[in-house]
Parts: C-alpha cells; sequence; structure tokens
C-alpha cells in the first residue's frame, strides 16, 4: 500500500545544543517553516517536532525545495511515511524502487532505524536489499554501495518510517532572529549583501542600513541596493524585512570640503559607523555588520579599519574579514546576489585620486571636528526612512 507523503526536514548544529535551548530553537524552526510556506501559498501546512527531525506534511515532494533556504535546515527529504514493521518498510521500498530505479542501474540502501525495533540497521539493509534485487532481477538492476545510480534512503523512528531517494542540502545555521539583531552596512556591492547573509545564516535577524548619497551617486547605485535587498528578503522567514535608508548627501559635501582629500573616505566610512551606531541604539541592535575584506581596497587595511572601529561604541562584525573577492563572489552566486550585485553602476564620485592607507585617528578627529560631521550624522540619523520589501509585487 502507498504510504503518505512526508518531508523530512533534518537540523545539525541545533542537535548539539542543551534541551532546553534545543526546544526553543526548534519551536523557532517549525514556525519559520510554516512562516515560509504560508508566504509561498501553502495555507494547510502540518509541522511535527521530532527529536533529530521535523515533519512537514500538506506539501508534496516538487513544494519542498523552499525548506532548504529556510536558515537552520541542514536537508530536505521528501519521502513516503509508512508503518515501521518490516513488511510495511519492504513493500514500500520495493514500490519506491519500481518507480526510481531503471533498467541496468545501480542501488544503494542507506538505512537508519532509530529507536527500539525487532531489527538494525544492518538487518534493513540486507532485508530491504534482497527484496529490491529479487522484484528487479529482470531488469539487470544490481547493487553498488560506492556510486549508485539510485540511493534508497530508510529511516526507522519510533512509530513511522520513511523511504526517499532525494536529499536537498540546505544551508544549515541557526534560525533567523534566534542569536539577536544586527545593523548591516548595506551597500547593494557584491560585499555587504554575502556578509548581511552570513550573519542571517548564523542566527542573526539584519536590518539593511543604506546610506542615500546622492548627489554624489546616480540612481543606479540606488536602485542596485534595493535590487539586492529584496534578493536577500527571500530567505527571511518573518514578515516586516526592508531596506532601512539614511540621507547622507550634506555630510558627503562637507567632507568633500576636507583640507586632506585621501581622507575622505576614512571620513565617509567613519560617518556611516556612527550612523548605524545611533540607529543600532534606537533599534536595539548589538552590533554592526560590514562587508569589509582585509586588505581588499585602501580603506579596508588594518591600520583603517582600526581608526574605523573607533566611530563606534559597539562590535562591529567582518564575516567577509579573512575572505578573498574570489570568494566572496562565490558565495554570492550560491545566495543568489551576484547578478545583481555585479552590475556597474554610477557609484560615488567623492573617491579621491588618492586614498590613505594608514590614517592617523588623532588627524581623522581633528578633520571631523572641523567639518560637524558628528552633528550632520546626528540629521543624517533623524532622516532614516523605511522601505518594506513586498515579495508579492
Amino acid at each position: 500500500m502507498r504510504g503518505l507523503e512526508t518531508i523530512l526536514v533534518a537540523y545539525s548544529e541545533i542537535a548539539l545544543k542543551s534541551r532546553p535551548v534545543r526546544i526553543t530553537l526548534e519551536r523557532r524552526l517549525a514556525a519559520q517553516i510554516r512562516n515560509m510556506l504560508t508566504r509561498k501559498g501553502h495555507a494547510r501546512v502540518e509541522v511535527k517536532r521530532r527529536f533529530g527531525r521535523l515533519y512537514v506534511e500538506g506539501i508534496t515532494a516538487s513544494e519542498a525545495k523552499p525548506l532548504a533556504s529556510v536558515f537552520g535546515v541542514a536537508n530536505v527529504m521528501p519521502s513516503m511515511r509508512t508503518k515501521p514493521d518490516l513488511q510495511s518498510v519492504l513493500g514500500l521500498t520495493v514500490e519506491i524502487a519500481t518507480e526510481r530505479i531503471g533498467e541496468g542501474q545501480s542501488f544503494a540502501i542507506r538505512p537508519k532505524v532509530v529507536g527500539q525495533h525487532p531489527y538494525s540497521s544492518r538487518d534493513l539493509a540486507v532485508e530491504a536489499g534482497s527484496a529490491v534485487l529479487g522484484a528487479l532481477s529482470g531488469n539487470g538492476v544490481h547493487v553498488d554501495l560506492s556510486e549508485p545510480d539510485v540511493t534508497l534512503h530508510i529511516e526507522v523512528r519510533d512509530r513511522d518510517a520513511f523511504v526517499y531517494t532525494e536529499v536537498l542540502k540546505g544551508f544549515g545555521g541557526l534560525p533567523y532572529g534566534s542569536q539577536g539583531r544586527l545593523i548591516s552596512l548595506f551597500s547593494g556591492g557584491i560585499d555587504s549583501p554575502v556578509a548581511a547573509w552570513l550573519m542571517m545564516k548564523r542566527g542573526a535577524e539584519v536590518l539593511p542600513l543604506f546610506m542615500d548619497q546622492r548627489p554624489w551617486v546616480g540612481e543606479s547605485y540606488i536602485e542596485r541596493a534595493e535590487l539586492a535587498c529584496r534578493t536577500i528578503a527571500e530567505y527571511v522567514p518573518e514578515a516586516g524585512f526592508g531596506l532601512h535608508t539614511a540621507p547622507m548627501g550634506e555630510v558627503m559635501s562637507r567632507i568633500m570640503e576636507a583640507s586632506e582629500p585621501k581622507l575622505r573616505c576614512v571620513l565617509c566610512k567613519r560617518s556611516m559607523y556612527r550612523i548605524a551606531t545611533s540607529f543600532a541604539e534606537e533599534q536595539e541592535a548589538l552590533g554592526i555588520v560590514t562587508g569589509e575584506s582585509l586588505g581588499q581596497v585602501a580603506s579596508q587595511t588594518l591600520d583603517n579599519l582600526f581608526v574605523l572601529d573607533s566611530a563606534t561604541s559597539i562590535p562591529v562584525l567582518r564575516p567577509n574579514i579573512g575572505l578573498d573577492k574570489v570568494e566572496i563572489e562565490d558565495i554570492a552566486r550560491r545566495v543568489g546576489t551576484y547578478a545583481v550585485t555585479a552590475h556597474r553602476v554610477e557609484g560615488c564620485t567623492v573617491v579621491p585620486d588618492m586614498v590613505t592607507t594608514k590614517a592617523r585617528i588623532d588627524q581623522v578627529r581633528e578633520l571631523e571636528e572641523e567639518l560637524d560631521l558628528v552633528d550632520l550624522c546626528s540629521d543624517a540619523v533623524r532622516g532614516i526612512t523605511f522601505k518594506d520589501i513586498d515579495l508579492e509585487n
């Protein structure tokens, strides 16, 4: 008899937590899976928590792919469910094998028996392998444990058994928002969306903060940031995600008056840090995330990063710091942001011909005082606006 369709969801890191923490994270993950599926138009979905697995019912195997993008999910296995007695398991295994294994193809059985059952994983492998061979012996089907054409996974867990042949790889990590809130300095270039996504994967709620530097940047610079934000919004299982924008044109205009043009980029970035810090205090965020990579450009030398950090009183997290450009681009492609963020846009015209690689903190602070940048940054914070990302449009 045909089994019931169930999507098995496996997590990895969550299982290592203490029992109270694990239960909290499991509940959050289950809720976010429901939210993600509801957003995709699946209103009647049931998510059950079991040790080491979540059972998702109410969707088909072809509709299971979005689950792999929910942070905290390690693997998604569209499966058929049956009773755990050996005959039921073998019957379902043979039925699925008949559908999935073609003439002359090889197969392997990968069993996993959890809990108290009258047979072991080894017993199940032998019995299931024999049953499949017996049913398909006339088709040239054979066993290959190293590189099979089809792998039949069988999981027996307490009162249920599951058979599946497909494993969708998830991103892992921790459920979104379970580790606190961060402000992302979000430019819309290749680096900052990757940095934001990496912290989201680690369970942080991220509020993207874009610095609107017009008239010193073009309209395409703004459009790219909005598209990049929309792309990472696909990974957020909750409503209310969008792009916060701070008006920074006056700050940039004042920086253009600096007596040391080579310090413009450092003055600009410190102003961004200062704005992000005040915004973080308003939003009860615990840190700032940036896309900086050590030595990638002149403003990201260790000397300059030290000077930048002194502009804020909260932690600055740089998940890209040890990655080179190729590695960051590889993540961007995997995440889906590369196609948007790699486009050439009308970038910042404040950048001088020569940028200092060793800014001095005393000189920078003196210039900031002369230019009254601290007060201008405060004005920018008061002007921050929010644009909700509506994924339905």
